[in-house]
């Protein structure tokens, strides 16, 4: 066991907890990193779910959507956290991150095995011995607004926060789980909204580049997926160029205050689309400026 180990079971059994207890009526889970973790709060998007967690990445998320598609019997909607750093991104290569890994998959049964000596040692020690733990904390739908969240102090800057995820931005390792979470999708019958999640004036401006090179291969595959599939259309919720969300709708340069405003404009905006598009027949351009 280590620290980041105990406390991530312990967060992460209280939200596999609260899924357990609503998966029946789920019509709309969420997945991602702390972007969604901070920013979306359920009580603004009907029957919807946050299991989103700190750094997890478009391998986990896919694992985790693909474990809820098997208890969530009425699921339609996937919302889908995709951040500068997504491409890149891969959990169980960052070594203060990556002991969130067996934690996520033991308490949700995803089957994974890891390469890396010392995950594979935490997976051994905790295997089989999670199924019945549960954990309370205060919060609703899997989200604790007031729990485990911190936020970088100003004096880090924007540029260096920015420059960290523009490095896993160059790299499309991650992309594979993005596909492979729109194939699946789409032969369960699910709709899928990517967000791309807000962040504060400065950290925008620190990137130095905008939304369309930002996330060029992010449209690339969605395009190609289309293309393939064209009955399958992808919703993409551009959060990133909102002008709605100010600057104190944030704890620090990327991260929403989850007690905050903005959190509460960020669910009511997918809210919005979710409903707005499940009353379309078909895909048309959508009429709202942050929906792309």
């Amino acid at each position: 066991m280590t620290p980041l180990l105990k406390t991530s079971i312990l967060l992460l059994s209280a939200k596999r907890k609260m899924l357990r207890g609503m998966q029946e009526n789920l019509k709309t889970i969420v997945m991602g990193s702390s972007h969604g973790d901070y920013g979306f709060d359920p009580d603004y998007c009907e029957l919807s779910f946050n299991l989103c967690c700190r750094s997890q990445d478009l391998k986990h998320s896919f694992y985790l959507y693909k474990h809820v598609t098997t208890v969530a019997p009425h699921l339609k909607n996937l919302v889908l956290f995709y951040s500068i750093f997504s491409p890149g991104n891969r959990m169980e290569n960052s070594p203060g991150e990556k002991d969130i890994c067996p934690a996520i998959n033991e308490l949700f049964e995803l089957g994974l095995d890891y390469q890396d000596e010392h995950l594979a040692t935490l997976s051994n020690n905790i295997s089989g011995h999670l199924a019945n733990f549960e954990f309370d904390i205060d919060g609703h739908a899997g989200f604790f607004p007031t729990t485990e969240k911190f936020f970088y102090p100003e004096d880090y800057g924007a540029v260096q926060r920015a420059n960290e995820h523009l490095k896993l931005n160059a790299d499309s390792e991650a992309h594979e789980f993005l596909w492979d979470t729109l194939t699946l999708a789409k032969a369960s019958g699910h709709n899928v909204y990517i967000v791309i999640p807000p962040v504060r004036r400065d950290y925008k401006e620190a990137t130095g580049q905008d939304f369309n090179s930002l996330f060029k291969d992010l449209i690339s595959i969605l395009q190609s997926f289309n293309a393939l599939y064209l009955d399958f259309k992808v919703n993409l919720i551009n959060g990133f160029d909102d002008e709605d969300f100010k600057d104190e709708h944030f704890g620090d340069f990327d991260h929403l205050l989850p007690t905050g405003k903005g959190a509460e404009i960020l669910t009511r905006k997918i809210n919005s689309v979710i409903n707005d598009a499940g009353c379309r027949a078909c895909w048309q351009p959508a009429r709202h400026p942050w929906f792309r």
